[in-house]
């Protein structure tokens, strides 16, 4: 269950696809005028499992657009972290551990993934933090409802 942050506005996700070079995947575009990211409940039923790791993570908030609270906003976490962004993509929420879910968009790479930025896995290193969790966002958020 998401406790929602309410409608975002098509005006508002636009100036984010363009203000970092994106091109969101319809589905996140419908997800975010529906509901707008939300707090995600702390259960069981929305451990996510990383497979590369072979570890579970509980997600925590998936984030919106002027959501009215900075630290529930995609743009809040896009400029705090820009310079480590790979091209094309954006980061869409956090866990519990405060590690980040980044979405890229396109190209090869496509698909949700976490990103343990804090190194919350021992098997976490400079090199190698980012593992993959889902093909596209709906796959993805099967996994937490």
């Amino acid at each position: 269950m998401i406790e929602e942050f309410g409608k975002a506005q098509i005006e508002d996700i636009k100036a984010i696809e363009k203000r970092y070079n994106v091109h969101l995947p319809s589905e996140y575009v419908s997800f975010l005028e529906a509901s707008n990211g939300g707090i995600v409940d702390k259960s069981g039923s929305n451990q996510v499992l990383i497979e590369d790791l072979n570890a579970t993570i509980n997600i925590d908030v998936l984030y919106g657009v002027n959501t009215g609270e900075s630290a529930s906003n995609v743009e809040t976490w896009m400029e705090k972290l820009k310079e480590d962004m790979m091209e094309g993509s954006i980061i869409i929420g956090d866990d519990l551990m405060q590690g980040m879910i980044v979405m890229i968009c396109e190209g090869e790479f496509e698909g949700i993934y976490y990103w343990d930025d804090s190194f919350q896995f021992e098997e976490s290193t400079d090199e190698e933090n980012t593992y993959w969790i889902a093909k596209d966002f709906l796959s993805f958020l099967d996994m937490i409802r």
